[in-house]
């Protein structure tokens, strides 16, 4: 009898919830945790990851989820080991550029190789392409959970001495992130240094490296041309990053919690790529002065023109030496993932 009684109530309030309207549904649980956010400097965290922890997602869950988050940069954390504590469990969630650790896992780098797209429009549709069978990746091998992607503007190559083409570079030390940009640097002649993103700037006054690889506003925010005189606008590549939490943890919280999270989290990816659509040519305003620019002060670099030379030498890299090594890295079933999907996109095929 008492069975009875049970299950006639629990389908009393299953008649009663699906009769219910959305405005009278249960509010979420109370949801709280960490957020590790990118570099503390730059826009895609000040003007976008900040806004959504504080105040966006917080507004959609009815005061429900709350996080706190903190840029690595002031965590005392150098970059590459984020994927790592994300994937231990150490970090619950963060956002990473993937490249700062391709080396580890190749396959990070498979959207965002050097010479591979020309505009933040083009890799968000390689990215588009790849999502699947990378979130599938992160799962199975690393236990993250992919919740979307952002990009900084074009990563270009700043240089403290003059250049009128980038194989000028020839025999300079270049920081280089990634693998992909250390096999470009290695392709021209030149010293790839890995680095921290803190740690360029002084190096370039020091003369520790003689040119650097970033994004077009993110060397202008961070003062590279107090060092650096010469800039190329030429696209290397885009720094990727992605959203990711820790699989274990995402997976305890309440369903709905992680369906609002999903939802609003790709709204926050599309934000992130529009905003980095128009920040390469404001970061080489600011840098050059020589067009608006709404950061401040103009500095002074010298633009050098990317000339037919160096389009050549960009493709030239990626199918002798780009597209060889990342194949040699990620080895064949990676190769044969992205033959299936970012090569059948770019009609780019690896042998």
């Amino acid at each position: 009898m008492r069975k009875t009684l049970l299950a006639a109530a629990v389908l009393a309030a299953m008649a009663h919830a699906g009769a219910s309207s959305p405005t009278s549904a249960q509010p979420l649980p109370p949801t709280t945790f960490n957020v590790v956010g990118s570099i503390g400097n730059l826009s895609m965290y000040t003007a976008r990851e900040v806004p959504f922890w504080n105040e966006t997602l917080p507004a959609a869950s009815g005061g429900a989820i709350r996080a706190q988050v903190k840029p690595f940069t002031e965590l005392g954390f150098r970059g590459p080991e984020i994927f790592r504590l994300v994937s231990n469990g150490t970090l619950q969630f963060a956002t990473t550029v993937l490249n700062y650790n391709s080396g580890e896992v190749p396959m990070n780098e498979a959207a965002d190789l050097v010479g591979l797209v020309g505009s933040v429009e083009e890799l968000q549709r390689v990215v588009n392409v790849f999502r699947p069978q990378f979130s599938a990746f992160l799962e199975q091998r690393y236990g993250l959970k992919l919740l979307g992607f952002g990009s900084y503007q074009a990563q270009v190559i700043y240089c403290r001495d003059a250049f009128t083409q980038i194989s000028d570079l020839r025999g300079r030390k270049v920081r280089a992130s990634g693998a992909s940009q250390q096999a470009f640097v290695q392709h021209i002649g030149g010293s790839p240094i890995n680095m921290a993103f803190a740690e360029v700037q002084p190096a370039l006054a020091n003369g520790v490296v003689d040119c650097a690889i970033t994004g077009a506003l993110s060397g202008y925010r961070s003062r590279w041309h107090e060092a650096a005189r010469f800039i190329s606008p030429m696209p290397i590549n885009f720094g990727l990053a992605a959203q990711l939490a820790n699989l274990r943890w995402w997976n305890s919280l309440d369903p709905r919690v992680r369906a609002l999270m999903e939802v609003e989290l790709r709204k926050l990816e599309e934000s992130i790529f529009d905003q980095a659509k128009t920040e390469t040519q404001t970061g080489l305003n600011c840098n050059t002065g020589t067009g608006p620019c709404p950061e401040g002060a103009p500095a002074s670099m010298r633009l050098v023109a990317v000339t037919p030379a160096d389009e050549a030498l960009r493709k030239d890299a990626l199918q002798k030496a780009i597209l060889p090594s990342f194949a040699q890295r990620c080895g064949a079933e990676c190769v044969a993932t992205w033959n299936q999907t970012i090569g059948q996109a770019l009609s780019i095929r690896i042998q």
